[in-house]
């Protein structure tokens, strides 16, 4: 039987059934994950690294798995991701935040925690590659500025990355609704 189960990390302050995760849910997969919202937003970030690796290890860690995960929820899995083996399955990640990202104007737009340190890991070959890793940014994305989106997909080999021109942070729902199914029928078909 197909794996109709999604493990979904969305994006700061959103709950699975917002945006992304309520698009995941209509084309009628069943979503488990993390909110990145109420008591799950208030742990220190090395404690939410602590439970999506448990997560991962407990329900998801299997060659027909997939990850989904959306900005800071993708930063949270990426830096999780970053202390295990290589992921035996398929992640598809949109608009992720990959460390910090600089406006035109100078300003950080995106600052996470340990920034330096995964781009160390990434910078130094210590990444675990996955099995497969698919990545959509917006061309115009401050929070995912698409240079350093290049810069981890060349360095992460096997890294499928998509920049979307003219796209901001927000991919829209039709451009992600397409990205999600393209994703997601090639998941079930593996």
């Amino acid at each position: 039987m197909a794996n109709k189960r999604v493990y979904f990390l969305p994006g700061r302050g959103e709950g699975l059934s917002d945006g992304v995760g309520r698009l995941i849910t209509t084309m009628g997969y069943s979503i488990r994950g993390r909110e990145t919202v109420r008591d799950f937003a208030q742990l220190r970030f090395a404690e939410q690294l602590v439970l999506i690796k448990s997560d991962l290890q407990t329900t998801s860690w299997k060659p027909d798995a997939t990850l989904v995960a959306r900005s800071h929820g993708a930063y949270l899995l990426l830096n999780t991701l970053a202390e295990m083996s290589p992921f035996p399955g398929r992640i598809l990640l949109l608009s992720p935040v990959l460390g910090a990202a600089v406006a035109n104007n100078g300003f950080y737009v995106s600052r996470p925690p340990r920034a330096e340190r995964f781009a160390n890991v990434v910078e130094n070959g210590e990444f675990p590659i996955p099995r497969y890793l698919e990545i959509h940014t917006g061309g115009e994305d401050n929070g995912c500025d698409p240079q350093l989106a290049n810069r981890f997909a060349a360095l992460v080999s096997g890294t499928r990355l998509q920049i979307v021109a003219g796209a901001g942070h927000d991919l829209g729902d039709e451009y992600t609704r397409s990205a999600l199914r393209e994703f997601l029928s090639e998941s079930v078909a593996h």
